[in-house]
Order: structure tokens, then sequence, then C-alpha cells
């Protein structure tokens, strides 16, 4: 395998220090599922260890309320394994080549293990998305309609 092989294995390869909790922003109030705040592996291959989820209706294209998606998170047990604001932060980190070689053809990128209570008493997720040629995140409302382009994140099964 030559040198260009090998850097783009790596280019991929995510770390995360599980032992510290991230900064919230300063509407955070307390974490809905404080469980999984420092939840995941600390360390995964983002091109293979990770996976898009949508719900039923975004994938036909249905736009579709942020509550439905917790739910069947919820039901599905996949919300356990969904990526979290630590991860979106290592995420951030790889830049944005990274980002648009694995996730350019989505807008937003759902961060559900970090779902949280804001400081209005709205429910925030976060999510990173491309921004001005920079991999950004930023943070959704639960009660906003979501679309296809808004997949959750989350740890294939074998990881």
């Amino acid at each position: 395998m030559n040198n260009e092989n090998i850097e783009s294995q790596q280019d991929f390869i995510v770390h995360v220090d599980r032992s510290i909790k991230p900064s919230y922003p300063r509407f955070f109030m307390e974490l809905i599922h404080p469980e999984l705040e420092c939840a995941g592996p600390a360390e995964y291959n983002l091109k293979t260890d990770v996976e898009q989820w949508l719900n039923n209706d975004q994938k036909h294209g249905y736009f579709v309320q942020g509550t439905t998606i917790y739910w069947q998170l919820r039901k599905y047990n996949i919300l356990s394994s969904c990526l979290n604001l630590q991860d979106g932060l290592a995420i951030q980190r790889k830049g944005i080549e990274v980002f648009r070689k694995l996730f350019m053809h989505n807008s937003s990128l759902f961060l559900w293990g970090s779902f949280i209570w804001d400081s209005s008493r709205g429910r925030a997720i976060p999510f990173l998305c491309e921004k001005d040629g920079q991999v950004v995140l930023d943070w959704e409302w639960l009660e906003t309609e979501w679309k296809y382009k808004h997949p959750a994140l989350h740890f294939r099964k074998n990881v």
C-alpha cells in the first residue's frame, strides 16, 4: 500500500476522549439522556463504523416532525448508538475535506446522543453541516420539521 492510501485511511479515524465532558452552548439547561453524553468508542473509522439513519417518511422526501424521529430512534433502539456532541466536535476537527468525502450529499448530520433541554425549555439536537467552506456545529429545535437531508448519525451494530 502506498503512502497516499495509508494517509487517506487515517483521515477517517476519529479519536474521542470520553473522559472529558463537552462544552455546551449558553442556552443549555440539561441533557435529556445523560447516559449518552460520554458513550461510544474512543476510536472509530468514520467511513466504516458510522452510518446515517432516516425515518421512512424522510427517505421518501417528506417532512417529518422531530418528535416522530425521536420516538422512532427510541423504538428501534437506535438512540443509544447515536453519535453525540463529543463525536461532532471530533468530526469537525477532521476538516472539510473528510466531511465532503463522506457526507457531501447531506446538508445536516444530527447527533442525537446529545439531545438537550434549552433555557427556554425547548429541546435541541446538535448537528454538523458545511457552511462557507467549513464544518460547522449548530443546533436544531425538535419542534421543527425535518427533511430527507437530516439523517441521524449512529454507530453500526458491530462497533
